[in-house]
């Protein structure tokens, strides 16, 4: 996986907030059962971070996490299928692991990767023993059918950090990513720029046409929007007719060229109402990241005041 994948694939893992979150039982149970119907002493749901396996959940292993150099769950969540060890001790992949050589002496190891509904690998959920065996073939479709369910209930997790009506991210949820990015683009001298984007008259759309139709513009801005996105960007809405949009490894230069390809493609917007048809267009502010920025809200107010000379110079305009 090319370090710029990885990256991508490291934002789609924080998206669903699970990282070092409490236990819950609604995953406890998956392991149990696992443990349960694999007669297993160990199961876990492992994410995999950047130098980490962490566990959302784990039956007998007594830790929240390990290195990642030492994760089986790093090679299972590569792979399409099941990746199973009859023998750590036997195989040159784990042979000197200290899992293996040490607690808690990993001999027996079956995984099922956990991948996102577009592919993206999160992890994966194991079984493990210390002791050599063989896996029938319905143990392992038991494990696989524990998978589906598991990743079932990331997905509902990540449905409840998104907006009903747009599927732009929710503004809590937002910000934690935009943290994230603001973090990452520091550790690695990266830019990072944001755009502020509001509805134009978006008001008076509601009070002449209704909400029905206000909805419907909101629904379609953030069509456009996310149409112009690459995969590693987010998108969120901050409340009513305001988006924010993060924009990793983007210069301000870069980002007022997306702004203006996004401010196009709203003003080409045609709504069908009961009397004609109506336009719609947006202002945006654009702003990167400082130095001196200490959290996202620094950013993001920059670009929110870019977003008001956008609005005060006329609206349907880009402004930096």
């Amino acid at each position: 996986m090319s370090s710029e994948d990885e990256e991508l694939r490291l934002r789609k893992l924080h998206q669903y907030n699970l990282l070092d979150t409490p236990k819950e039982d609604a995953f406890d149970r998956i392991t149990r059962l696992v443990s349960a119907l694999l007669d297993v002493p160990i199961a876990t749901i492992t994410l995999v971070d950047r130098d980490r396996q962490w566990f959302k959940s784990e039956q007998g292993l007594g830790v929240e996490e390990t290195p990642r150099s030492q994760s089986f769950c790093a090679h299972t969540m590569i792979g399409e299928g099941p990746m199973v060890v009859q023998d750590a001790s036997l195989d040159a992949r784990f042979v000197d692991n200290p899992l293996v050589t040490g607690h808690p002496a990993i001999r027996f190891y079956a995984g099922v990767p956990l991948h996102a509904a577009d592919g993206t690998p999160l992890g994966a959920l194991c079984a493990i023993d210390s002791s050599p065996r063989h896996i029938e073939p319905q143990q392992l479709k038991l494990l696989a059918d524990l998978a589906n369910l598991t990743m079932e209930q990331f997905e509902l997790r990540l449905l409840a950090t998104l907006d009903g009506l747009t599927g732009a991210m929710r503004r809590s949820s937002f910000l934690a990513t935009a943290e994230r990015d603001m973090v990452l683009a520091a550790k690695k001298g990266s830019p990072l720029s944001c755009l502020m984007i509001d509805a134009d008259n978006f008001k008076s759309l509601n009070d002449q046409f209704g909400h029905a139709v206000g909805d419907e513009a909101l629904v379609a801005i953030a069509k456009a929007i996310s149409d112009q996105l690459r995969r590693g960007d987010s998108l969120g809405r901050m409340g009513g007719e305001e988006f924010c949009v993060s924009l990793p490894g983007t210069e301000l230069s870069g980002a007022l060229s997306v702004a203006e390809r996004m401010r196009e493609v709203i003003a080409a917007i045609r709504l069908q109402t009961d009397t004609g048809v109506v336009s719609i267009t947006a202002s945006f502010g654009a702003a990167a990241l400082l130095s001196s920025d200490s959290s996202p809200s620094d950013l993001i107010h920059r670009a929110d005041v870019a977003l008001y000379e956008a609005k005060n110079s006329g609206r349907n305009r880009v402004a930096a």
